[in-house]
């Protein structure tokens, strides 16, 4: 555990490389990371990334997360070692919260991070080490450096006795004594923060007992919790004294404060924003342009092989047409999605992330946000569902609710599938200036287009909410420094990963589906088309790939999933929607990204034989394509988005405001671009 940006992440994934997993801890929705790690032949260990925190004084929900792991004995992930990440740079500020992990009598290894960044700085660790009675060891994370001592440390740790830094006499404690009885087998430091937190502890076996203690005696838990702030900073600053950093290296501050110049300035810095989020959106179309082709038409090749192997028949059909549609519909896509999410490891690692937050924070207050919205709404362009639980590092609600409600606007790498298909059909595969692509350009546009449409629903809410906003913002910005490559690379294959067994498994499942409902259809109906087209056979000059294709379109149509998309179709024709179109929206409100394997299932299914096959083998008209893509810009197509809001807010209602609002957007403006373009 650590403060933000100190590091602990990279040291996390440095030790267990792509042996990670994320859940949940017990009834809350906030991502658990945890990884296994082995030590020698015999000792497996599980570690824990704990969520970033300043002091064990919960303002957030993360933060919340940090107290109760620590604070709760029997909790499920409460530590047998801490690992106390701490930027060396920074060596003041970090100790604050090292210190009072310390006092918890949890056994604690020190480890001072990103040595690289010191170039000859002296740290007297053993100074450290007698403070702390804990083991202390420089590493850089990035690097790898001093991982395999770390690794031998966690292997001898012992537990610290109940010796907490800060004298915690009588008087900051809610009758001692008392509170000793009821929480058994916690020490000093324990005891002090739940008392002086007792109300946000569910978990405590005795909690009104003890919160009416706190509320009987008279006793302000803020002044305590002054008191213990001010007493642990007056030893830090001891501390640091006897430590004694013998230079101070201003080189890669000065680095830092030249490009801070540029990054942070109000014209300068919009236009890095700017230009940043182009270079992304610019090397996802090319540089996923390569591998996508050779998935495609592999997949081609693939079910035309499988073809001429087996008799023709509902198998053959079922094994080309829907399995292997629906497989080649999700790993199509996997380049787009890896390239995303590495290029916003390299902004994160970077630290230039932490500057768009600082940077926005004055023009979100004016919508009704602050700084820390800018991370949810930036990961927004990655997914929506982890995005929104990021959320809860905004203490203040009004401006939690109002990030909350409009990151679904910023296009999620799930609607980034569907962009990709939807603009090869309105812009052309050309180069302005040689280049730069007009694809891209067109990209670029669909993004800003919900960027300035979800500050403008901001601006009304928080014209409407009436509860007052009145939060701070505190932000550090650490210094740059080049990200690290394994921690890009293991970005991608995990986020990849996630893909393709959460996504994929709906994509797959929905292409199945839909594939069984355009195979059958009302027994009445099937018979009569056969026996038309066998007639047809007899008496026509059309050869038998003609009739075949004729007859599988006109078997779709009168298909269960006809039916389907026929009952829609008038609600959906005015924005240029046909029935098969309109399959695949109901299907899409699973997944967005179903919306191009339903395509290209329902395609497949009705395969022209003088078609490419593939996705190559839809084909729109400009307006319907355009009128499609800003229908995507802002419809509210995910379920787990519903699902994920609904947890956030405690309720159906935010969820619900939104799916009804954004449709109706979605189809407004689809409707109005329709009538425009056409």
């Amino acid at each position: 555990m650590g403060n933000p940006n100190c590091g602990k992440t990279t040291l996390f994934n440095r030790l267990t490389g792509l042996n990670q997993r994320v859940g949940n801890y017990p009834g809350i929705t906030v991502d658990k990371r945890s990884g296994k790690l082995k030590l020698g032949e015999n000792h497996d260990v599980e570690l824990i990334d704990l969520p970033g925190a300043y002091s064990l004084s919960s303002n957030s929900m993360d933060e919340q997360i940090v107290q109760d792991v620590l604070l709760n004995n029997a909790a499920e992930s409460h530590p047998d070692l801490i690992l106390s990440v701490v930027d060396v740079s920074n060596l003041h500020r970090n100790l604050f919260l090292a210190s009072q992990v310390h006092d918890l009598g949890i056994p604690m290894v020190l480890v001072l991070n990103m040595i690289d960044l010191l170039e000859g700085e002296v740290i007297r660790t053993e100074e450290l080490e007698k403070a702390f009675n804990c083991p202390v060891i420089s590493i850089s994370a990035k690097d790898g450096k001093g991982m395999d001592s770390l690794k031998k440390l966690l292997l001898h740790s012992t537990q610290p006795e109940d010796n907490p830094h800060i004298n915690l006499d009588d008087k900051w404690i809610t009758d001692p004594e008392v509170i000793r009885e009821l929480l058994p087998d916690t020490s000093v430091y324990q005891r002090f923060k739940i008392t002086n937190h007792i109300d946000k502890l569910s978990w405590v076996e005795h909690q009104q007992k003890i919160s009416d203690l706190a509320h009987q005696s008279g006793n302000s838990t803020y002044k305590a919790e002054l008191n213990e702030i001010n007493a642990r900073y007056r030893f830090i600053d001891q501390l640091v004294k006897k430590v004694k950093l013998t230079k101070t290296d201003l080189r890669s501050k000065q680095i830092t404060e030249k490009i801070d110049a540029i990054t942070t300035h109000p014209i300068k810095g919009l236009a890095v924003f700017l230009l940043t989020f182009f270079i992304i959106f610019q090397a996802v179309f090319t540089f996923a342009a390569y591998p996508m082709d050779l998935i495609d038409s592999g997949f081609v090749w693939l079910g035309e092989s499988v073809a001429t192997l087996l008799p023709e028949g509902m198998l053959a059909d079922f094994l080309v047409d829907g399995l292997l549609a629906g497989i080649g519909g999700v790993l199509v896509f996997l380049p787009q999605i890896m390239i995303l999410f590495g290029l916003f490891t390299i902004l994160e690692d970077s630290g230039y992330l932490a500057r768009v937050s600082f940077m926005t924070d004055g023009l979100l207050r004016k919508f009704g946000m602050n700084g820390k919205s800018v991370i949810p709404l930036v990961g927004g362009f990655a997914c929506a569902v982890p995005s929104i639980m990021a959320a809860r590092t905004i203490e203040n609600r009004k401006e939690r609710l109002i990030t909350i409600f409009i990151t679904p606007l910023m296009s999620c790498s799930a609607r980034l599938p569907v962009y990709v298909f939807l603009v090869s059909f309105i812009a052309p595969d050309d180069y302005l200036l040689g280049f730069i692509s007009v694809q891209g350009l067109v990209m670029m546009g669909m993004y800003l287009l919900g960027i300035v449409v979800s500050l403008l629903v901001a601006l009304l809410i928080n014209y409407f909410m009436k509860h007052k906003s009145g939060s701070s913002f505190i932000l550090e910005l650490p210094r740059y420094r080049f990200p690290n490559s394994k921690n890009i690379l293991s970005s991608m294959i995990n986020k990849g990963k996630t893909f393709v067994t959460e996504a994929g498994k709906i994509i797959l499942i929905a292409s199945l589906v839909l594939w069984t409902l355009g195979y059958f259809g009302p027994q009445k109906e099937m018979d009569r088309i056969e026996q038309k087209y066998e007639q047809m056979a007899l008496e026509s000059n059309l050869s038998e790939d003609e009739l075949s294709y004729l007859e599988s379109s006109e078997k779709l149509e009168y298909s269960y999933l006809g039916y389907i998309g026929k009952g829609i179709e008038p609600v959906i024709r005015p924005l240029g929607f046909d029935w098969k179109i309109g399959i695949a929206l109901v299907a899409s409100f699973a997944a967005r990204e179903v919306f191009v394997g339903t395509m290209a299932t329902i395609y497949s299914v009705e395969d022209d034989p003088e078609s490419e096959g593939g996705l190559k083998a839809i084909k729109f008209s400009y307006a319907t394509a355009f009128s499609l893509l800003i229908f995507y810009v802002f419809a509210l197509q995910c379920l787990s988005t519903v699902a994920i809001v609904k947890q956030e807010t405690g309720g159906w209602k935010w969820p619900s405001i939104q799916l009804v609002s954004f449709t109706a957007l979605a189809y407004f403006a689809s409707w109005l671009t329709y009538i425009f373009v056409k």
